[in-house]
């Protein structure tokens, strides 16, 4: 079972290689961006590793016959449209998906602080931009609720304009009707029961 779920990884890793492998093509002949964050986000594992790891880079240069010392470039860049992609969606400028888990999401932001480390940056006040966007998308999906994703909670916050005559309407009027009357329940009692004693006495004087 254990080798089965290996070789499904491995399958699963070199599919991810060939949609990274397109998607820098994609990118070099001028793809709309929701194209590349649609595909991005399917390997941005990979693009991270590729940063990271020359053989990486290399495997996917073989793919595409691209230039070994440009693909790397062309990941930074991808990276980066995702970082400050212009809706300032937090899980996009992460790499994830709106339904990302508390998990996946705790894991990419750290593997993203790692990989722009300054000892790895050549312009450090790039990396201080960077690594900003990095964790201010963070902080803004922890607001949003972690996993909670970013059209669910706006969907709350409409929710949330509501106007208060409207959505507390209905209560405040059954409270109003249930207090008007309640103070007067006592007297109906002594009502009633006064009006049962009398109609028992007359019977009384009838069958008499």
């Amino acid at each position: 079972m254990d080798r089965g779920y290996g070789i499904h990884k491995t399958d699963d890793r070199r599919r991810k290689i060939f949609v990274a492998a397109s998607l820098i093509n994609k990118l070099n002949e001028g793809s709309p961006l929701n194209e590349i964050y649609q595909r991005g986000i399917d390997c941005y594992e990979i693009l991270l590793d590729l940063i990271e790891k020359p053989e990486v880079a290399k495997e996917i240069s073989e793919l595409i016959k691209y230039p070994q010392e440009k693909i790397k470039p062309v990941a930074i860049k991808i990276v980066n449209l995702f970082l400050f992609n212009k809706d300032n969606n937090p899980f996009l400028s992460l790499g994830l998906s709106d339904n990302a888990t508390g998990e996946e999401i705790k894991k990419r932001w750290k593997k993203l602080l790692m990989l722009y480390h300054p000892d790895r940056m050549s312009n450090q006040k790039g990396y201080e931009e960077v690594a900003k966007k990095i964790n201010q998308a963070y902080r803004e999906i922890e607001e949003l609720g972690g996993e909670k994703s970013h059209n669910e909670k706006m969907a709350e916050k409409k929710k949330e304009y509501i106007p208060v005559k409207t959505k507390f309407s209905n209560t405040s009027t059954t409270q109003f009707f249930n207090f008007k009357y309640l103070k007067f329940l006592p007297t109906f009692i002594i009502i009633a029961v006064i009006s049962i004693a009398i109609f028992t006495i007359i019977l009384l004087f009838i069958k008499l």
